[in-house]
């Protein structure tokens, strides 16, 4: 069950936020998107600090901003709807302001001393994934 719970949060970041909060925004004029995007990413940035897992952190937000960069090409208006800003340079300037709240997370966790896993748990794991 522990090995399910430490992959939960490397799944959520196949999920492209940026092109999904573009998406409502652009065709449903809800900024729900980017406010659960938002809270998502300080709770993923907490708990990859926690789960000491931020090599994976790190892997996680390249791989959503290359989804999110590769979808809104699906998008040609986009180029029209959010003028002056090329579509493009919107997805990586909010991929990148996207890491603020997880640095905001990343930083609680540190300073709570949060951790989900003990080095046991932890050396049992990665013991596991090798053989």
């Amino acid at each position: 069950m522990k090995r399910q719970l430490k992959r939960l949060p490397i799944a959520l970041f196949s999920i492209p936020f940026v092109y999904l909060s573009l998406l409502l925004d652009a065709y449903y004029q809800s900024i729900l998107g980017f406010l659960f995007s938002l809270l998502l990413t300080v709770l993923l940035g907490f708990y990859f600090k926690a789960s000491n897992q931020l090599p994976l952190w790190l892997i996680g937000n390249i791989v959503s901003t290359l989804l999110s960069l590769y979808l809104q090409f699906q998008h040609p208006e986009w180029t029209f709807f959010y003028q002056p800003f090329n579509p493009t340079w919107l997805v990586l300037g909010l991929s990148f302001m996207y890491l603020v709240p997880q640095l905001f997370g990343i930083f609680w966790a540190k300073v709570l001393r949060i951790q989900l896993f003990s080095q046991g748990q932890q050396r049992h794991l990665q013991q596991k994934k090798h053989h």
